[in-house]
């Protein structure tokens, strides 16, 4: 059984966060600091999917990491949902690095992993922890801020042009009061260029860049697997460190491929769910034993 201290702490009136951090034994590990993941929830930004959030938190406490959902605002309660979530996302991680020494966090190894929805939002907490509006937004220093690596399946990665003037989007029939589709991702119903730009992370990749894992299914119909592999391309461009994995079959929104987030038979992948394996022993040389 693995002991975890579970607490919710309140982001503001409509985000909050769940951390869950592994319980400081008086047998072994005493006082350690371990590293934490931040886990973003995919949804469309219309929602955000239990699929993706505490399963998640609970597979890294697995393989003895700290972690934490960030709950971001979704259901078109404000507008431009991603830059919203991504100040959320922000204060987290801020809140998180504050309490370091009392919750035994190494605050030199923190990272972040989404999917999806949360993949984008993952992505651009890693591609602009450093930038100065950012951190002004939240009255502190981007290094309280940073993100060390970055974990992403099937993620978001760009946005190439706005959606047609008026759509509402597949979120509108989850959300009772939707906004239009360019309201809820960019924030007008008519975006110009730097509400594109600034969606788009592979504007964002630079050499403060985290080195990142990475995986998609080439079968993904919603989020196509191009969006990986672009950015892996930018990575390279970078020079910032990567692995990625490309699985041939599975469909999107796979989460762990297994039992414990399987909403039907199709969600099952038992070499998709390889995933974590992998993801396990490539941060391993970046977070030690």
């Amino acid at each position: 059984m693995i002991l975890v201290k579970h607490e919710r702490i309140e982001i503001n009136e409509t985000a909050y966060m769940d951390t869950y951090l592994l319980r400081n034994s008086t047998e072994y590990n005493v006082g350690k600091k371990r590293p934490l993941v931040v886990i973003c929830p995919g949804g469309g930004y219309a929602f955000t999917s239990d699929r993706e959030a505490e399963v998640i938190a609970l597979k890294f406490n697995s393989i003895g990491l700290n972690s934490a959902v960030v709950w971001y605002t979704t259901g078109d309660k404000v507008k431009n949902v991603p830059e919203n979530a991504l100040r959320e996302t922000a204060w987290a991680v801020k809140y998180i690095r504050e309490r370091a020494d009392d919750w035994l966090i190494d605050d030199n190894n923190i990272s972040i992993c989404g999917f999806s929805a949360g993949g984008h939002l993952a992505l651009q907490m890693a591609t602009r922890w450093n930038e100065k509006k950012l951190a002004d937004a939240l009255n502190t220093t981007n290094e309280m801020l940073k993100i060390d690596l970055a974990i992403l399946g099937y993620p978001g990665v760009y946005a190439e042009k706005p959606f047609p003037k008026n759509d509402m989007g597949f979120a509108s029939q989850l959300i009772e009061e939707p906004l239009t589709a360019n309201e809820r991702y960019f924030g007008a119903d008519d975006p110009d260029e730097e509400d594109l730009y600034n969606f788009n992370s592979l504007n964002h990749v630079d050499e403060d860049t985290p080195p990142m894992f990475i995986w998609h299914t080439t079968e993904d119909v919603l989020v196509d697997v191009d969006h990986s592999l672009r950015l892996s391309i930018k990575l390279r461009e970078n020079n910032i460190p990567f692995e990625m994995h490309i699985f041939e079959k599975g469909e999107h929104g796979l989460a762990l491929g297994d039992r414990t987030t399987a909403r039907k038979p199709s969600h099952f992948n038992s070499h998709v769910k390889k995933w974590f394996d992998l993801c396990e022993g490539w941060l391993t040389p970046y977070i030690g034993d």
